[in-house]
């Protein structure tokens, strides 16, 4: 994962309950693909847009509002956007579980208050983790978060939790 990212916005209005970002949990259970991020992509936001896997390019943003990824506490709605190639989901507010879920396996999730009144659908984007500043290429608006810490970032760039877990006990940096 790179820290500092460009691509294109993808925005979403409205609430995206987790069962609209991925389909519905008992299909995606019943098909078996709950661990596959790459068989999980093509299910990405297809309760808002049936369309989006197909469209959606590696390394490209999803842009929301208030509440993004509220309901259930389901992952498989963070592993097909990571498996559709989504660098990152930058919103106005999300809840723990789904941060939480995000960030656990690999997918950045920024908290940025006023990011939809700098961007719009296909705008192109940069977006730097670290420093915690989003830029709108297009019209140069720019647009501050928290930045992520150090050990965040480090879990982001090993793809999530587990991965990081892994190298942290092959390092020795861990007890086995």
């Amino acid at each position: 994962m790179a820290r500092k990212m460009r691509g294109k916005a993808w925005v979403f209005q409205g609430l995206l309950d987790v069962d609209v970002m991925c389909g519905s949990y008992d299909v995606i259970r019943a098909k078996g693909l709950m661990e596959r991020e790459t068989s999980l992509g093509k299910y990405a936001m297809i309760g808002v847009d049936p369309n989006f896997p197909n469209k959606v390019q590696k390394g490209d943003f999803i842009v929301g509002g208030e509440s993004v990824g509220y309901g259930h506490d389901h992952d498989h709605p963070c592993k097909a956007i990571r498996g559709a190639g989504v660098a990152a989901i930058i919103c106005e507010s999300t809840n723990a579980n789904f941060l939480l879920n995000c960030i656990h396996h690999g997918l950045p999730i920024i908290e940025c208050r006023g990011i939809n009144d700098i961007v719009k659908q296909g705008d192109q984007l940069e977006v730097d983790l670290a420093a915690g500043k989003v830029k709108n290429l297009g019209s140069g608006a720019e647009i501050e978060f928290r930045p992520f810490p150090e050990f965040i970032l480090e879990m982001l760039d090993a793809g999530g939790l587990f991965p990081h877990l892994a190298q942290q006990l092959k390092a020795g940096k861990i007890p086995s």
